[in-house]
């Protein structure tokens, strides 16, 4: 009767469609118009009176409902009382997502919400339970098929890198395919001429590197390498001269000097709980080798070097993560400098003789302060934390789904199918026990052809089951996530002020920030920092004002007179220069040349009567240095709460106790995590 009525009563449904294409369906020319036909046209079919359409076009089914913007739109508008529509109709059940958690929990919010589901290819619905059916059982195909795909190209793959075939992929440097397309014969060979047709003229990469070992082997120099290739006409495969580092890099791959390829041996590779590879062992695909056992040896030998020395390099806090204008990065300018600088990377020759850019030097100190700065206030403004983590995780526009109540119910169907299962199969037995001409064989195949479909459907059942819970527990993560962001402002608030620059530097590559300057570079200075500005900074001292009352306190003092100054416009000049932060050549030519007040400073500190002065003038009125502007700049991190907290030494929460989340143990996230992390962009 339920059903009767919901069938009665959908001619009056307000019904929109959500479209959904790919860039991958774009190229392919079904666009958002296309599907659009299809929508309106079932809308048109069932009777139901068409309100809207929300579409996002070239985006991926990958992507979360938050991350579409008119998926998003549309389950903000879903949420509005009173309702403005009571059906959403899509062409197909990807246009949500590729893969049942990506579906499902969406169809049970809306159902929540009371607002139904139609799907266009198939013609069903979740107005009546027959339409509920059909949807969880055409979504389980979807998913059957997928894996059964990726199991046979996995397979196929496994078998061929086994007999030492070429499975496809990069190519390693020094060899060439084979026999490509050939099914079951295509094979790397060494790419030197004699694996070539006869009279071949090409530049061979395997003899390359068998030339710039040669050449290390005699020089010990890789820059000399890089230049003795370039000369012979070697190029890399991107057609660009060889730098020190590419030459280094190839002729010292372990793929050379081992002449081997693995095959699922890297850390990428898909693994199950325990750590193994999900589609199959690791497999070592030996090679021919370029080099002989001797050649291998001598290499190495050469490239041996003597212990280094410990660093005494300074801290630079954002080295290498500064953009530069150039598209390059700054990293820090060495130990060469009195001052912390940092270089752009561009400045390096990618190769010999190669154009190098043009950037400026940049001042460490004041980037490196307005970073941190930010970085302080930041993680140490609790508010703000979790207002990201909620846009993050949903929570303000209130995506959230009852998983246990979706748990409970599949606990009900499962109870009820396996009694049903139970019950066919006493039932079946006493049946096929009358019919006595019946063999035992022919009895058993009886009995399991009856219980097939309903073992079966208890089967998809129990793995629905298990799907729930796996995403209900995603849930529960996102509330450790909140618990620990609580954790991180309170450890902000106690162990950011007086971090010094090693911590900083560990910091700063947690959060993995971004820096991109949006104004004028604070460019280093040119040669030596001021030395009387110095003076001034290593004793945290302020500039004295030179008034009547501070100049009958030095007068007395001065131990050096001027020939035609006055030593009172002598050390004015001298104050004024530092207080202003102007140049030498710079200061106005009232209080002399700059060669002269260069010169009685230098002389009036080796005497001492500077230090005295100075302390004479210590109660005096005073200004503080001129300190550079601040730089205008954008800062990008990444936050995990997690992994900021661990790296403090700090123990991790879990969620309130007796929760979902505070039973289970407490596991790390894999490298793939499910859901991007949030990222914070501060200008």
């Amino acid at each position: 009767m339920a059903a009767a009525a919901v069938r009665r009563a959908s001619t009056k449904f307000r019904a929109v469609d959500y479209l959904r294409v790919s860039t991958e369906e774009q190229v392919k020319g079904y666009g958002i118009a296309y599907t659009g036909k299809r929508t309106k046209r079932h809308i048109a079919t069932k009777g139901w009176r068409h309100a809207r359409t929300y579409a996002d076009e070239g985006f991926s089914g990958s992507l979360e409902a938050h991350e579409r913007p008119d998926l998003n739109r549309l389950m903000q508008d879903a949420r509005q009382v009173p309702r403005p529509f009571d059906v959403v109709c899509v062409a197909e059940e990807r246009a949500i997502g590729r893969a049942g958690r990506a579906f499902w929990p969406w169809v049970w919010e809306l159902e929540d919400l009371g607002v139904f589901v139609a799907i266009v290819k198939g013609d069903y619905d979740n107005t009546t339970a027959e339409g509920r059916s059909r949807m969880r059982k055409a979504a389980d195909r979807a998913e059957d098929e997928r894996e059964t795909i990726r199991e046979r190209t996995q397979g196929g793959l496994q078998e061929k890198a086994e007999d030492g075939g070429y499975i496809g992929g990069k190519v390693p440097y020094g060899y060439r395919v084979i026999n490509r397309g050939v099914r079951g014969e295509s094979r790397l060979v060494i790419d030197d001429h004699q694996s070539c047709p006869v009279n071949c003229t090409a530049m061979h990469e395997a003899e390359c590197l068998r030339d710039g070992r040669q050449c290390y082997v005699e020089t010990r120099d890789w820059e000399e390498v890089a230049k003795s290739l370039n000369a012979r006409g070697y190029r890399r495969r991107n057609g660009q001269p060889w730098g020190y580092h590419a030459a280094r890099q190839q002729i010292l791959s372990d793929i050379i000097l081992e002449a081997r390829q693995l095959f699922r041996g890297s850390h990428y590779v898909q693994r199950d709980a325990d750590g193994k590879t999900t589609y199959g062992e690791p497999v070592t695909i030996k090679l021919d080798p370029i080099f002989t056992p001797d050649e291998v040896a001598e290499l190495r030998s050469a490239n041996q070097k003597p212990p280094r020395k410990p660093s005494t390099f300074r801290v630079y806090t954002l080295s290498g993560q500064i953009h530069s204008p150039c598209g390059k990065r700054y990293v820090g300018g060495g130990k060469g400098r009195r001052e912390r600088q940092y270089r752009c990377q561009g400045r390096t020759a990618a190769y010999p003789g190669a154009t190098t850019c043009e950037c400026a030097y940049l001042r460490a100190e004041p980037i490196e302060q307005e970073a941190w700065k930010r970085i302080q206030h930041l993680l140490g403004d609790l508010g703000q934390l979790k207002a990201m983590a909620e846009d993050w995780l949903g929570y303000r526009s209130g995506s959230r789904v009852n998983f246990a109540e979706r748990i409970a119910e599949l606990d009900k169907q499962i109870a009820a199918q396996q009694k049903a299962v139970n019950i066919t199969i006493s039932v079946t037995a006493k049946q096929v026990a009358i019919e006595e001409e019946l063999s035992e064989e022919e009895s058993e195949r009886r009995l399991a052809e009856v219980i097939a479909p309903l073992q079966q459907e208890l089967t998809k059942l129990k793995r629905d089951r298990t799907d729930v819970a796996s995403w209900q527990e995603e849930s529960d993560d996102a509330e450790d996530r909140l618990t620990q962001l609580v954790q991180l402002a309170e450890m902000a608030q106690h162990r950011l002020h007086n971090m010094p620059l090693d911590k900083q530097q560990e910091l700063m590559t947690v959060l993995n920030c971004e820096v991109t300057l949006i104004a004028d570079l604070p460019q280093g200075r040119k040669g030596q920092p001021c030395a009387l500005a110095s003076w001034f900074s290593q004793r945290n001292m302020g500039v004295p004002l030179l008034t009547e009352n501070a100049w009958e306190k030095v007068a007395p003092l001065i131990d050096w007179q001027p020939r035609n100054l006055s030593p009172r416009t002598v050390l004015a000049g001298i104050l004024y220069k530092v207080r202003t932060d102007t140049p030498w050549k710079s200061v106005p030519s009232v209080f002399g040349s700059p060669a002269t007040l260069q010169t009685y400073w230098t002389r009036w500190r080796r005497s001492g009567f500077w230090e005295r002065a100075m302390e004479a003038l210590a109660d005096e009125p005073w200004t503080a240095l001129p300190s550079p502007p601040s730089p205008k700049l954008t800062l990008r991190c990444l936050i995990e709460p997690q992994v900021l907290l661990e790296s403090e030494g700090r123990p991790v929460e879990s969620a309130a106790p007796g929760s979902p989340a505070a039973r289970r143990p407490r596991r790390r996230p894999p490298p793939a995590a499910r859901h991007p992390t949030p990222r914070c962009s501060r200008s």
